[in-house]
């Protein structure tokens, strides 16, 4: 837990989990216990706060703005050309330069298959991904706890001291969460 990463929408600081976790860690896994024996995730913890960021440009355009800054924990793999300040197509090229080549002297296959998916972990539809679940054989009880889990999110943006109503979420995975692109876009190995 970091302590340092701002609160939810309960405003229950890092710093306060990590100071009492060994009073309420029991009570937590508790209460996942019970989420997963009941293939349910609790309602009030399906909803998001967010805090956006500016980026670049006229400030009154929703666009220049980030919901997060994945620089600042050195998030993003190293390598990642795009949204990040000192790179650019240039230097991802020249990465790739570099790859291929170093693998066509080492004698290796080397290739590449280059997709651009703008926004691909805001779009994820929930029923193919529950489907995609079932076919690769995860139980009933995980594939409903994923849907209870990605069901009837909602989320309130927080611009300085207000916050807005409600807004649903009907597709994408939840920021942070195991699902999404802080934890996939990581190179592995």
């Amino acid at each position: 837990m970091d302590p340092t990463k701002a609160s939810g929408i309960d405003d229950i600081g890092g710093r306060f989990i990590k100071d009492g976790a060994k009073i309420i860690a029991l009570p937590i896994a508790q209460l996942c216990n019970i989420s997963i024996d009941k293939s349910s995730f609790p309602r009030l913890c399906k909803i998001a706060k967010l805090v956006p960021i500016f980026k670049k440009g006229s400030k009154t355009e929703t666009k220049n703005y980030r919901p997060i800054y994945l620089n600042k924990f050195k998030i993003l793999y190293e390598y990642q050309s795009g949204f990040r300040k000192n790179f650019s197509t240039d230097s991802c090229l020249s990465y790739l330069h570099d790859y291929i080549t170093n693998g066509f002297d080492l004698g290796l296959y080397t290739g590449m298959i280059l997709i651009d998916l703008q926004k691909a972990f805001d779009t994820i539809d929930h029923e193919i991904l529950l489907h995609k679940m079932k076919f690769l054989g995860f139980s009933i009880e995980v594939i409903d706890w994923f849907k209870s889990y990605l069901s009837e999110r909602t989320f309130k943006v927080k611009i300085n001291d207000t916050m807005s109503s409600s807004g649903s979420v009907t597709c994408g995975v939840p920021e942070g969460s195991v699902l999404g692109p802080s934890s996939l876009c990581k190179r592995s190995g």
